[in-house]
């Protein structure tokens, strides 16, 4: 295609040998609109069970370790935000977790939640292969938690399953099946404009909060920073979630 000075997706002529995926991307790139699987997404909406609980976390990593019973580049769960919907058409709660790193933060986290996540309904997360690996990690730590955590991973149900299999998938997705492009996408949400909008930047911001030497003026901002980033990871699968069953 470069060859033919084929440089657009909407160049693509038709015929052009593309993988189902491929087609797709291009196909929604030429029409401006967005393409729907309506029974393979009334399939995943089918495996929600109420209470449903909206989960994301931020992690840390450091090369040399700043507490016990941690192996260099281990991650580390700094933070959590919570949803909770109760039942179909309640108000979503919100809670969170922040820690300020004086101490390791793994054994608040999992007593947070354990108290918090209930004894049934789904846990929500978007890849949550990173959350269970991250909950499964801090358990093997602190074997108090081994039994709880093996008892909650089956309850754990992937948002981003209906973009990566390519149920839904919009042009403004630009090819990723990130929340940072599908949020967008799909409601009036987004992370423009925030002081920390994604992962990696929030994982320095804390270390310079926690380990360096800010001010605690300086501290104030970042933790506003986060809590206002985290929430909106949360809030923004409670989002996805709404505009799912609308289409």
């Amino acid at each position: 295609l470069m060859d033919r000075n084929i440089l657009a997706l909407r160049d693509i002529p038709e015929g052009y040998p593309l993988s189902a995926r491929q087609s797709i991307q291009v196909g929604c790139e030429k029409t401006g609109k967005p393409h729907v699987e309506p029974a393979k997404i009334r399939a995943f909406l089918g495996r929600l069970k109420h209470p449903l609980y909206f989960l994301d976390f931020e992690t840390f990593m450091a090369a040399i370790p700043p507490y016990d019973a941690l192996s260099p580049y281990e991650q580390v769960p700094f933070q959590y935000s919570l949803h909770v919907v109760e039942a179909p058409g309640r108000r979503a709660e919100h809670c969170s977790y922040l820690s300020d790193g004086r101490a390791d933060p793994r054994p608040e986290v999992l007593s947070g939640l354990q108290q918090r996540l209930g004894r049934s309904g789904s846990i929500v997360a978007y890849n949550a292969s990173f959350e269970t690996r991250v909950l499964k990690s801090c358990a093997r730590r602190f074997p108090e938690f081994q039994s709880w955590c093996e008892s909650i991973q089956p309850r754990f149900v992937d948002l981003m399953a209906p973009f990566r299999d390519f149920h839904y998938y919009h042009p403004q997705q630009l090819g990723s099946v990130s929340l940072k492009y599908v949020l967008p996408a799909l409601t009036s949400a987004g992370y423009e404009g925030l002081d920390i909008s994604e992962g990696g930047l929030a994982s320095l911001r804390f270390r310079e909060m926690a380990f360096g030497d800010a001010t605690e003026e300086r501290k104030k901002e970042i933790r506003g920073a986060l809590e206002t980033y985290c929430r909106l990871d949360t809030e923004g699968m409670v989002r996805i979630l709404d505009a799912l069953r609308r289409v």
